[in-house]
């Protein structure tokens, strides 16, 4: 494990005399849940980890979620953001994905402040969605950075601890988000163990290598072909694929492609031997008939799906579209465009 912007290395203390924090957690979905999941399990001793919390009041955007409904199962105080914190009646905020920024008088109001778990290695992917463009960037090491929260700006605050992890190779979000969600909610919990010293401790971000995760918006998943290669295509997926569908255009229509075929599974397909690739554009469509998988030319190399969509139709099979679309028109006119797509994701999406 590495603290201050993996600098200093040092271990948790083990004084068995040990502070319990009166917490107040801000949360609202899976991600946030794992954190307070595991605080609960402190303070009720079920944890490896000596105790170190005595209480947790919850905060949630909605009363109506994952979170919430966590923390009323388990009697634990809910109420709806906003909420004003007194004073004197909480020694630390933790703050996992909630979305909205914290006044500094709720902020200062907590004894030691409030810390944020951030699924990112900060100043790395600072914004809303850390998670995604570690995907999309095609990021084969990430982490988790807890950080001091600081008023009127999203992950700017000091790093408190951060802890690497590689990437899996073909992972989707969902998996990710998991993964990182447990290792967050593991590392605040050490953090806790030391969190005078560690906060004495902690230190600016800088300004070097900062990079944005923006929000995911529906025009994310519109697909270009001659612009994106085959590798860029499958992180699209995996990184958007639970938020919105990629998107092209057949002929005018708009088209959502599903159940892409693994990269590692496409090539062994044979298309270099089935195509006259020098004769092919990108955005071509080939239908593989023994695989029953429509393959799209990209810039760079091929992608196949094996379900699509049509505006104004059902959901088709790669063979049903083969058959009612891809088969009537000459071979020169079999090709995915993304003329308008953007514009049509952003409104029917």
């Amino acid at each position: 494990m590495t603290f201050a912007r993996l600098i200093t290395v040092r271990s948790f203390s083990s004084s068995t005399e040990r502070q319990l924090w009166r917490v107040i957690f801000y949360g609202s979905d899976s991600f946030s849940l794992k954190s307070l999941q595991i605080l609960n399990e402190n303070r009720l001793k079920r944890t490896d980890i000596p105790q170190v919390v005595d209480s947790i009041k919850v905060v949630c955007p909605k009363l109506k979620g994952l979170v919430s409904d966590y923390a009323l199962k388990e009697d634990l105080p809910v109420c709806e953001w906003p909420y004003a914190v007194p004073a004197n009646t909480f020694d630390v905020g933790v703050v996992v994905s909630f979305g909205h920024l914290i006044p500094a008088s709720s902020i200062h109001a907590c004894k030691y402040g409030m810390v944020n778990v951030h699924p990112s290695l900060l100043p790395r992917w600072r914004g809303a969605a850390p998670l995604v463009h570690t995907l999309l960037a095609g990021d084969t090491v990430s982490g988790i950075s807890v950080i001091t929260v600081a008023p009127k700006r999203f992950d700017t605050g000091k790093i408190v601890a951060q802890k690497t992890v590689s990437v899996p190779q073909g992972i989707h979000l969902v998996e990710h988000t998991s993964m990182m969600a447990k290792l967050g909610a593991n590392l605040l919990l050490q953090c806790l163990q030391d969190l005078p010293v560690l906060l004495s401790a902690a230190q600016d971000q800088g300004s070097e290598g900062v990079t944005r995760a923006s929000k995911i918006s529906p025009s994310m998943g519109a697909v270009r072909w001659a612009q994106h290669t085959a590798e860029y295509i499958d992180r699209l997926y995996r990184a958007v694929g639970n938020f919105t569908t990629l998107t092209t255009s057949w002929h005018g229509c708009r088209v959502k492609l599903f159940n892409m075929v693994p990269p590692e599974q496409l090539a062994t397909a044979k298309l270099e031997q089935l195509v006259k690739t020098e004769n092919v554009k990108p955005g071509h469509c080939y239908y593989h008939a023994k695989r029953k998988i429509l393959c799209i030319k990209c810039k760079e190399g091929w992608v196949a799906f094996s379900a699509i969509t049509i505006k104004g139709h059902k959901r088709m099979t790669a063979t049903d579209f083969s058959c009612g679309f891809l088969g009537k028109v000459p071979e020169h006119e079999r090709y995915f465009s993304d003329e308008n797509i953007v514009r049509e994701a952003a409104v029917n999406t």
